[in-house]
């Protein structure tokens, strides 16, 4: 069941658009998107019949500049992004929350989960991208960076979805969130899937992230067939899988 859509006014004077999916359960799941995606997508939709069908809460909506919130994407950042999570997750968490997380929402989930270590049971993560910007930062050739920093924003090539425009600011603040330098101080159960096709975050990713993260319930699922977005049927079967493992 989608219900009405809604909006949350943040500290920036931002307005976010959201939905939740009130079931009046005691646990309540949280997806969070990709860059420059939205609440609309294949997997984001499918998530709300799915959590409608189990019983449980499910709250996703889009980050500022994205979707049908307000905000210009180019002045995005992953700690504002990360930041407008927060307030999602602490405005409609219950007594249990498993997070989501979509490529760089995989990110951002690990950074959320990070401040609210006691009230996160449970974390899944799509084709998690943590760190990503520093890989794409460290392609770049030293009059690439110069380039870059001057102008503002680059294009990163993408064979797959076509070539991104992307900011100086956000390729700059992510390098202020690496996470997998050092351990992961998170001890909930986390699920990892990644589709061993994908061209766009490599499967190593996901594998850092388990060897960094505490947790010791922590698995990876790589789908031999799968590609990024991992939103075909049968990969959301095992994302549905992975979700009620946690439940």
């Amino acid at each position: 069941m989608q219900n009405k859509l809604h909006y949350l006014e943040d500290s920036n004077n931002e307005s976010l658009a959201y939905y939740f999916d009130n079931n009046n359960s005691d646990t309540t799941l949280f997806f969070f998107g990709g860059y420059n995606s939205d609440m609309t997508g294949t997997k984001a939709t499918a998530l709300s019949n799915f959590s409608s069908k189990i019983g449980v809460n499910y709250v996703r909506f889009d980050y500022s500049g994205h979707g049908q919130s307000s905000g210009v994407f180019k002045t995005g950042t992953i700690s504002k992004w990360s930041e407008e999570s927060l307030i999602f997750f602490r405005k409609f968490k219950t007594k249990q929350n498993i997070i989501i997380g979509s490529s760089m929402g995989g990110w951002i989930a690990l950074l959320v989960a990070l401040k609210e270590k006691q009230n996160v049971h449970g974390i899944v993560g799509i084709a998690s991208a943590a760190d990503f910007t520093e890989e794409e930062w460290n392609k770049l050739s030293i009059e690439e960076k110069i380039e870059f920093e001057k102008k503002g924003s680059i294009l990163f090539p993408d064979d797959e979805y076509g070539d991104y425009e992307v900011s100086y600011v956000f390729v700059n603040d992510g390098l202020n969130n690496l996470l997998l330098k050092n351990k992961i101080e998170l001890y909930c159960p986390v699920r990892l899937l990644h589709g061993k096709l994908d061209s766009i975050v490599p499967v190593s990713v996901s594998e850092k992230i388990i060897e960094k993260i505490e947790s010791k319930d922590k698995t990876i699922k790589v789908i031999e067939d799968g590609e990024h977005s991992l939103s075909r049927d049968q990969d959301l079967e095992i994302l549905y899988n992975q979700i009620q493992s946690l439940i």
